[in-house]
């Protein structure tokens, strides 16, 4: 142990610790967390913890045919969870599922908050470079009990 920084590394490790609790939330991927409104505008999906992972679900659209809108069951596409067991990777971004409610198709997919304080969702078969990769914006407007939404 040195004399001149008695208990030197205890204090490292200590203040490693700390510099690593301040800093932390800066070096982490921006918050993907949040109602996010889809390239069309004519939806909002709200990305939210699920457990110990992270998901997402249609919780506004911009269009109502009489009965609402349904997923390829016939349910009601409204608070249908469409992003699955997001969960983090080595590469910064999360990793999971997506469900196309229009054919109910499953795909991988990767989901992160760009430079811009946009979401990308890349769907992907096989390999990540097999897919596309959709880009969402935060949403500013209001939504409504029965899923419609007024754009901010």
């Amino acid at each position: 142990m040195s004399r001149v920084f008695p208990g030197c590394p205890v204090r490292i490790a200590s203040a490693a610790a700390v510099l690593a609790l301040v800093a932390g939330p800066a070096l982490a991927a921006a918050d993907p967390l949040g109602d996010w409104i889809t390239e069309d505008k004519r939806g909002v999906i709200t990305v939210a913890p699920c457990g110990d992972a992270v998901c997402g679900a249609i919780t506004g659209v911009s269009t109502f045919p009489p009965g609402g809108l349904r997923d390829v069951t016939g349910a009601p596409e409204c608070q249908l969870r469409i992003i699955k067991d997001m969960k983090p990777g080595d590469d910064g971004k999360l990793h999971g599922t997506v469900t196309d409610p229009t054919d109910g198709k499953v795909y991988h997919a990767q989901l992160w908050v760009d430079e811009s304080d946009a979401l990308r969702l890349r769907g992907y078969v096989g390999v990540p470079w097999l897919g596309s990769t959709r880009v969402w914006t935060r949403f500013s407007g209001t939504k409504a009990a029965d899923c419609h939404f007024t754009p901010g």
